[in-house]
C-alpha cells in the first residue's frame, strides 16, 4: 500500500476517533444520577437506571471501537496495517474503506463467524439438554 493510501486511512481513522470521542462526551454530560429518590417514584428511578445502563453499554462499545481505531493507527505506523492477523494475507482495500480498523480478511472473518455461531448453537443445545424437558411444563402448583 502506498504512503498516500495510508495517509487517507489515517485521516479517516483520526476523524472517526474525534467523532466518537465527541459523541461519548456529549452522552456523558446528559447522564442523570442513578437511584435519586428526589427524581420521582420507583418506576422513574428504575427507568433512569435502565437508561444509564444503556448509556454505559453504548460507551463500552464506543471504548471498544476507540481501542480498535487506536490499534489501527499503530498498525499504520508499524507497517502492518491492511494485513490479516490470522492468515497474513492482504485485506482488500474495499473492506478497509468500509471498516478501516478491521484486522481480518473476509475469509478469516467468515470462518470466525461460523465458529462463533457453531459454538453458540452448541452451548444453547447443551443448556436445553441440561434443563431437560421440564423447562416447557408450567408449574402445576
Amino acid at each position: 500500500m502506498t504512503r498516500k493510501e495510508l495517509n487517507v486511512f489515517k485521516k479517516q481513522l483520526s476523524t472517526e476517533k474525534v467523532l466518537l470521542l465527541q459523541g461519548v462526551s456529549t452522552k456523558m454530560k446528559g447522564s442523570p444520577k442513578t437511584g435519586d429518590p428526589e427524581g420521582g417514584d420507583v418506576c422513574d428511578i428504575a427507568s433512569s437506571d435502565r437508561e444509564r445502563e444503556l448509556r454505559l453499554r453504548l460507551n463500552e462499545r464506543g471504548r471498544e471501537k476507540l481501542r480498535a481505531i487506536e490499534e489501527a493507527l499503530e498498525r499504520i505506523e508499524d507497517g502492518s496495517f491492511g494485513i490479516c492477523e490470522h492468515c497474513g494475507a492482504k485485506i482488500p482495500k474495499a473492506r478497509l474503506k468500509v471498516m478501516p480498523f478491521t484486522t481480518s480478511c473476509v475469509t478469516c472473518k467468515s470462518k470466525e463467524e461460523k465458529q462463533r455461531k457453531l459454538y453458540e448453537g452448541t452451548s444453547d443445545l447443551a443448556l436445553a439438554r441440561d434443563l431437560g424437558p421440564d423447562i416447557t411444563r408450567e408449574d402445576e402448583d
